[in-house]
Formats: structure tokens, C-alpha cells, sequence
């Protein structure tokens, strides 16, 4: 028998996210998707007074670090090395004098902000070695969001317990990997299967010789920002399947200038989108989402590019996302043998009105339009984690 079921007018259904009403989710005791019911829809969506609900994907923040949400703002019109580059930078040095509770407390609530903005997953690039990584495990003990952490160690020997206790390694620059540590790191990863290695790269400026060295010793399997990427180092991305994850906004907030989105689109390399740094970043994708089309759209002034969709946009931060750090199997969209993990917003809240919704532009609608007030539901494995009042 099913743990519950859940119904629903609309919904953004499989990987595709293909349009269906009449949506009906069994879902089992582990809180996955057992069956999924729906009818193909052939006419408009009208719009109601009375509440209308579309089911969604629950979103995957793919690039966090979550641990500087208590210090939110202190870097504003501020450097970009001078905040956040180790280990003096000021992020830093606020996280080593700053007492665990109120890191406790932000790490809390910047999970209850990614609910509320129906973001149901988040991998972290956690700091400070194994201190980091229990630090973040105890603060969400039993707290009802999924994430993935990726630690950082600072000599070889801690390499082992750090890929043992979390789910990968993220560095904050390729270059603090240094060459005798590679060999053993190429062992563990091995040894350590599905574990993600990722490394920031290109945020502010581009190194020819760094990026060489991260695709000649094919350790790195996901890259942060690559911002200031050429397309023949596009090209080579792709050519090694290396995930790219962007953060537009973040870059924006630092003036580290534009991703080079027109050239990855023309590519066809599947990306995905994170929030970054929570002291100077909100977390929210949708905005996220806006903001990489509206630096499209500049980019693309008198150039011949194909321009970014909003279905596109959307699968960023779900099926692109779950693909590109490996959580493809569980999570990522609303499908059977998936995780229970979608939001419901309703069409009926005023900012979504307009005369016709159909399958092309409910998407439009969606990225467009959402503010996090549209959000009223965010379940996780089938339980509403989040409810609006």
C-alpha cells in the first residue's frame, strides 16, 4: 500500500518536465515515488479565483556555502579576494572567531530559507576540514532538507577521513592541490566511488596554466563559475564531461564580471546554477534564473545566438542540477522511483495572471514570475516540510 497520495491540478512531470493535469502521486514508506498518475492536457489553463496548483520539481541549489549565513552583508561593496579568499580573507577570519552557535543558528536558517524559496537540495562547499563538516552535520541533525557536502582539507593525511565523512572534496582553487598530493587523491577517489571532486576556477581572472593542469590530471569532475572561460576552454570542458556550475549573481554582487553563457548554450553544455556565498547572496534560483537570462540577453545584443528558454532555465536547477552532481537517480525531477521532493505553487495568485497559459509558456510564466509568496507547499520524500500561512 502506499504511504499517501498527493493530488494536484497541474504539474511538471519526468525529466522532460512535460505539462500534465490531473496529477495523482502515490508515494511509498521510503518516501519515494511509487506511481504517477496524470492526463495529457490540450487546452489553456484558465485562470480561477479559487486556488489552482501546479506541482514542480523540488529545486537543487548546486553551489553553496551555507556556513557564512550568519554574517550576511559584511562583505557589501567589497573585494572579492578580500572577503572570501583563505585564509585571511574576511569570511574567513569571521568564521574562526565567530562562536558555533550563532554558525548553528545561520546554517538553520539559511535551510529554512531554501524550503520557503522551494529549494529541496543544496551541495555545500564546506571550509575547515572535518570541524567544517561536523559542524554542518550537527546544526541540521533531523532538519528535513536534502544536501551533499563536499569538504576541503589542508594536507594529505586528512584527504582520507574528509572523503570518508562527506561526499566529495571542493577546493577553492586548483592550485591548492599541490602535485604530490594527486597521486594519493587519484587512489582515493577510486577507492571512494561516487564521491565529487570540484574546485572553483575562473571567478575572477583566467589561469591558461591552471586550467590545463585541471583538465591534464582529470581529477576534477565539477567546476565552480568559469567566469572568464574562452570558448576553445569551453569546448574542452565539455569534451571531458566536466559539470559546470554557475553563479551569476554572486559574480554580479562581486563585480567579477559575466558568465559566458550565450557560448556555453551554443555548446550545449548542461549546466547548473548555485547561489554561493549566503553573507552576500539571497538563496533564491528563481531570481538566480532571471538574472543569467537577463546577462543572456545583453550578451547576445548583435550577435547571432540561440537565446536562452525558460524551460532551459528551469532544468538548471532540477534535472540539469541533479544530473551534474550525481543525485540523478533520486532526485531531480517528478518521476517514478524518485524522491517525493516538488513544491506546489498556485496559479491563481495575482502576479501570474494573464489571459492564456499554455504548454509553451507556463514556463515563461514560472521563471519569470515566481516570487517566493507563489510558493505554498514544499514537500520532501512526500511530508510538507514547508507551508505557507
Amino acid at each position: 500500500m502506499p504511504k499517501t497520495i498527493i493530488y494536484c491540478n497541474y504539474g511538471l512531470i519526468g525529466d522532460g518536465l512535460e505539462l500534465k493535469k490531473n496529477i495523482s502521486v502515490e508515494i511509498d514508506k521510503s518516501g519515494k515515488i511509487a506511481k504517477l498518475f496524470y492526463d495529457n492536457i490540450r487546452d489553456d489553463i484558465t485562470y480561477s479565483n479559487q486556488p489552482n496548483y501546479i506541482m514542480i520539481p523540488g529545486l537543487i541549489n548546486s553551489h553553496i556555502h551555507i556556513c557564512d549565513s550568519f554574517a550576511k552583508e559584511q562583505g557589501f561593496n567589497k573585494d572579492l579576494l578580500e572577503i572570501v579568499a583563505p585564509p585571511e580573507g574576511l569570511k574567513h577570519q569571521l568564521l574562526g572567531s565567530t562562536p558555533k552557535e550563532i554558525k548553528t543558528q545561520g546554517i538553520r536558517e539559511a535551510a529554512s530559507e531554501m524550503l520557503a524559496n522551494g529549494i529541496t537540495s543544496f551541495v555545500d562547499f564546506r571550509e575547515n576540514g572535518l570541524t567544517g563538516i561536523n559542524l554542518l552535520k550537527e546544526a541540521l541533525d533531523k532538519f528535513p532538507i536534502n544536501y551533499r557536502i563536499l569538504g576541503r582539507f589542508s594536507n594529505s593525511e586528512d584527504a582520507k577521513s574528509i572523503l570518508k565523512n562527506a561526499d566529495g572534496l571542493g577546493f577553492a582553487s586548483y592550485d591548492q592541490l599541490p602535485p604530490k598530493y594527486k597521486e594519493n587523491l587519484r587512489l582515493l577517489k577510486e577507492q571512494n566511488l561516487g564521491k565529487t571532486i570540484a574546485c572553483h576556477d575562473a571567478e575572477l581572472s583566467r589561469d591558461e596554466f591552471r586550467f590545463n593542469k585541471i583538465i591534464d590530471d582529470k581529477l576534477i569532475q565539477v567546476i565552480i563559475h568559469g567566469t572568464h572561460y574562452t570558448i576553445e576552454d569551453l569546448k574542452r570542458i565539455k569534451e571531458n564531461n566536466i559539470a559546470l556550475v554557475l553563479c551569476p549573481r554572486c559574480n554580479g554582487y562581486f563585480g567579477s564580471g559575466f558568465p559566458p553563457i550565450n557560448e556555453i548554450n551554443k555548446l550545449g553544455i548542461p549546466i547548473s546554477l548555485g547561489t554561493d556565498n549566503v553573507m552576500a547572496n539571497n538563496i533564491d534560483l528563481f531570481e538566480e534564473m532571471r538574472y543569467l537570462y537577463r546577462i543572456s540577453r545583453v550578451l547576445a545584443a548583435g550577435k547571432d545566438c540561440n537565446l536562452l528558454t525558460s524551460k532551459e532555465l528551469l532544468k538548471m536547477v532540477s534535472v540539469n542540477a541533479a544530473k551534474n552532481m550525481g543525485l540523478d537517480k533520486e532526485f531531480g525531477s517528478i518521476s517514478e522511483g524518485k524522491y517525493a521532493d516538488f513544491s506546489l505553487l498556485n496559479l491563481s495568485d495575482p502576479n501570474y495572471y494573464t489571459y492564456k497559459i499554455d504548454r509553451e509558456n507556463i514556463f515563461n510564466i514560472i521563471v519569470q514570475r515566481t516570487k517566493s509568496e507563489n510558493i505554498k507547499k514544499t514537500y520532501i520524500k512526500g511530508e510538507v516540510e514547508f507551508e505557507r500561512k
